[in-house]
C-alpha cells in the first residue's frame, strides 16, 4: 500500500478547507476560533478515501499571512501540493508567498484547483485560468493538471479526486528502514486514559509498537505505547503516513511542536548548519551578513544568525552559501529544506537546503571554505565522505553515518571501498582520516619533533608528554585515545618510533659536534675511572657546562650501555656495575651490608647505593637485616 501526503497551499479564504471536506468528508477546522472566524488558523488533517488502496493523507494549512509559521510547520513533509486559487480573486499575496515557499522547500509536483467556480461567469473563469497558467509558467506547476471545482455544487470534485489518486501512482522517494525513523511533531496533547500523544508526518523510516525512541533535541528516551494512522490503530507506521503516537515516559509539557521523535542516530542535534540559501525573487529586502532571522525546518522554528561567507549582503533572486548559527539546538538531517523569515517585521524572505548538519565554524571570505561547501552541496557521497574525513575533528564511522543521514551499512560500504582505494584510513579507535589529512598530520608531527631537536640537539626524541601536550593544544584534541591512535598509525607507517618516554623520527640519530664528542668521551672516561666509587650528578653536569647537555650525554651513554642509571642522582659505568653484581652473586647465601662493603673494598655509602639499585631491579631481596641474590 502506497502512503502519500498532500499539502494544500493558497491565499486565505480561497476555499482550501471546504475543498478538503468535499474530497474527504472531514472538516479540518477543529478550533472554536476557526469556526467563529471562518478561516484556518492551525494545521488541519484529513485522509481521502479511494478504491485504489492508497493511504492519502492531507495537511491543510492556513492561508492567512499571520499564520504562515503554522503553514511552514506542515508543508515540509508533503509529496505533492494541491494549490488552490479562488476563481473570484485569482492570484493574491499569499498565493505568491506560498508558491515561493513551495519552491524553496523543493516541492516538484502538484495539482492546481481553481475553486468557487459557481461564483463567476464562464468568460471570467476562462480568463482567470489563463492568468493562473501564465503565473505558474516556467515553474514546477507548469503543465500540471488544472481543475476548476466548486465545493458548493460538486462540480469537478470527482475529477479532482481521480487526478489525486492518479498522482499517487508514483515512485516512493521516502525510505522505510527503521534506522532512519523520524517524525517531526506538529501537534502534542494529552488524551484521557492514554497520556501524551504526538502527531506528525512520518518523514522517513518506520516505527513499531513497543519500540524505544528519542524525543529530540532533548534526547529524552520514551516508549511507543500505541499508534494510529488515519484513525486506525496499528502496530507499525511507515514513511509517508500521518501518524499519531501515544508515548510513555514523558509528559505533554516536555514536548513541543518542532521536536522530532526519532530512532537513535536518525537525526543530529546541532546549533550550526551550512546551507545553500536562495532569496525569493519577490523579496523587497536584503539579507545582510549577521542578520537575525527565524529559521523553519521540519515543524520547528528557531532564531538564528545568517553568516554570509563570500559577500556582505544577498538580495532578491540571488543564491549563496551561508552558515546559520542557531540560538537553540535543532534536530536536523542533511538535505532537509528550510525557510527563513526576517526577525522584525516577520516577512518570508527565502529558503533553501541544508548541505551540512554538523559543520565546523567557518571564517568568512575564504576560498577553501566555499570549495568545501560546493563539495557538500553537489559532490558524490564518496567525495563528501572523503571531505568529512579530512576535517580537524577526526569523525568516527557511526557518527558520520548519522551526520550524513545514511544507514550504518551504507557507510560501511563506502568506507571499505575508500579504504581499498587508499583514500581513507581507519585508526585503531575507529576514527577516520583521509590520505590528504594523513600527509598533513605527518608533516606537523615532523615539525614538532624537529623544532624540539633544534632546541635540544642531544636529545634522542621529544618527551612523550610534551608531544601529547603540543597535539592537544595545536590540534584542539582532548581525547587521549584519539591522540594515541594517531601516533600508533604514524608508528605503523614508519614516520616515528616509540622510545618509551620519548618519541623520535624513524632513523633519527644524535649528531655530535667534534667538541661534543670530546665532551662525551671525557664523561664516559670519568665514569670508567670512578669504578665502584659512584660520581655525583653535579660533578658530571658541571663538566658538561649545562644540565641539558649533561643529561643528554648521560641518556645517550645509557642507550649505548656504556653507563647505567642507578637512580636520578647516580650513574655508574657498566663495567663497574657488573663487578658490583658479581660481588653480590659470590655469596652462597644471605649477606649483610658490611660483608658486601668489605667484599668490594668500598665505603658503606657506595655499597648501600649499589644494593638498593639491585633491590629495585629484583637482583637481590632485603629482609631487614640481610640480603640474598634471587636473580642470577
Amino acid at each position: 500500500m502506497k502512503n502519500i501526503i498532500i499539502g494544500t497551499a493558497g491565499h486565505v479564504d480561497h476555499g482550501k478547507t471546504t475543498l478538503i471536506k468535499a474530497l474527504s468528508g472531514i472538516d479540518t477546522d477543529r478550533l472554536i476560533e476557526e469556526k467563529k472566524r471562518g478561516i484556518t488558523i492551525e494545521l488541519g488533517f484529513a485522509h481521502i478515501p479511494n478504491d485504489e488502496g492508497y493511504n492519502i493523507g492531507v495537511v491543510d494549512v492556513p492561508g492567512h499571512e499571520k499564520f504562515i509559521k503554522h503553514m511552514l510547520a506542515g508543508i515540509g513533509g508533503i509529496d505533492f501540493v494541491l494549490f488552490v486559487v479562488a476563481a473570484d480573486e485569482g492570484v493574491m499575496p499569499q498565493t505568491k508567498e506560498h508558491f515561493e515557499i513551495l519552491n524553496a522547500m523543493g516541492i516538484d509536483d502538484g495539482i492546481i484547483a481553481v475553486t468557487k467556480t459557481d461564483m463567476v461567469e464562464a468568460d471570467w473563469l476562462e480568463m482567470l485560468i489563463e492568468d493562473v497558467q501564465d503565473y505558474f509558467k516556467g515553474s514546477f506547476l507548469e503543465g500540471k493538471p488544472l481543475i476548476p471545482v466548486s465545493a458548493a455544487t460538486g462540480e469537478g470534485i470527482e475529477e479532482l479526486r481521480a487526478e489525486i489518486v492518479s498522482k499517487c501512482d508514483r515512485d516512493n522517494k521516502r525510505r522505510e528502514e527503521k534506522e532512519l525513523f523520524r517524525l517531526p511533531v506538529d501537534r502534542v496533547f494529552t488524551m484521557q486514559g492514554f497520556g501524551t500523544v504526538v502527531t506528525g508526518t512520518l518523514m522517513d523510516g518506520s516505527v513499531n509498537l513497543g519500540q524505544d525512541v528519542l524525543v529530540n533535541p532533548k534526547g529524552t528516551k520514551v516508549k511507543v505505547r500505541g499508534m494510529q494512522t488515519y484513525g486506525k490503530e496499528t502496530e507499525t507506521a511507515l514513511a509517508g503516513q500521518r501518524t499519531a503516537i501515544n508515548l510513555s515516559g514523558v509528559s505533554k509539557e516536555d514536548i513541543d511542536r518542532g521536536d522530532v521523535i526519532s530512532y537513535p542516530g536518525s537525526v543530529v542535534v546541532t546549533s550550526m548548519i551550512d546551507v545553500k540559501l536562495k532569496i525569493f525573487d519577490s523579496a523587497d529586502r536584503t539579507v545582510l551578513n549577521n542578520s537575525r532571522v527565524h529559521l523553519y525546518t521540519g515543524s520547528d522554528e528557531v532564531l538564528c544568525k545568517v553568516i554570509l561567507l563570500d559577500r556582505d549582503a544577498v538580495s532578491a533572486g540571488e543564491e549563496t552559501y551561508a552558515q546559520l548559527r542557531l540560538e537553540e539546538p535543532a534536530s536536523i538531517r542533511r538535505g532537509d529544506r528550510f525557510i527563513i523569515r526576517f526577525y522584525s517585521p516577520i516577512i518570508t524572505v527565502g529558503g533553501g537546503r541544508i548541505i551540512d548538519a554538523m559543520p565546523l565554524k567557518h571564517k568568512r571570505n575564504k576560498s577553501e571554505v566555499i570549495k568545501g561547501m560546493e563539495v557538500m552541496d553537489s559532490g558524490s557521497i564518496e567525495d563528501i565522505v572523503y571531505a568529512k574525513t579530512g576535517m580537524p575533528n577526526f569523525p568516527r564511522q557511526d557518527a558520520l553515518a548519522e551526520e550524513l543521514g545514511l544507514l550504518k551499512s551504507e557507510m560501511d560500504g563506502i568506507i571499505e571501498a575508500e579504504r581499498g582505494a587508499g583514500r581513507i584510513i581507519r585508526l585503531s579507535d575507529k576514527s577516520l582520516i583521509n590520505d590528504a589529512k594523513t600527509e598533513l598530520v605527518k608533516e606537523r608531527l615532523i615539525q614538532f619533533i624537529n623544532a624540539y631537536h633544534a632546541d635540544n640537539p642531544l636529545a634522542d626524541g621529544i618527551p612523550r608528554q610534551e608531544l601529547l601536550s603540543k597535539i592537544r593544544t595545536n590540534w584542539h584534541i582532548d581525547d587521549d585515545k584519539l591522540i594515541q591512535a594517531v601516533l600508533s598509525y604514524m608508528i605503523e607507517i614508519g614516520v616515528i618510533e616509540d622510545l618509551g618516554k620519548s618519541i623520535a623520527l624513524t632513523g633519527f640519530k644524535i649528531e655530535y659536534s667534534e667538541e661534543q664528542l670530546k665532551l662525551k668521551e671525557r664523561i664516559a672516561e670519568m665514569y670508567k675511572s670512578a669504578g665502584i666509587e659512584i660520581i655525583k650528578n653535579e660533578e658530571v653536569l658541571q663538566v658538561a657546562g649545562d644540565a641539558k647537555t649533561g643529561r643528554a650525554i648521560q641518556g645517550d651513554l645509557c642507550d649505548e650501555a656504556v653507563i647505567l642509571k642507578l637512580n636520578p642522582s647516580y650513574y655508574i659505568s657498566s663495567e663497574a656495575w657488573k663487578k658490583a653484581v658479581d660481588a653480590a652473586e659470590s655469596f652462597d647465601g644471605g649477606f649483610t651490608l658490611a660483608e658486601y662493603r668489605d667484599k668490594l673494598d668500598t665505603s658503606r655509602k657506595y655499597a648501600e647505593e649499589l644494593l638498593l639499585a639491585m633491590d629495585r631491579q629484583g637482583i637481590t631481596i632485603f629482609d631487614g637485616s640481610s640480603r640474598e641474590v634471587v636473580r642470577r
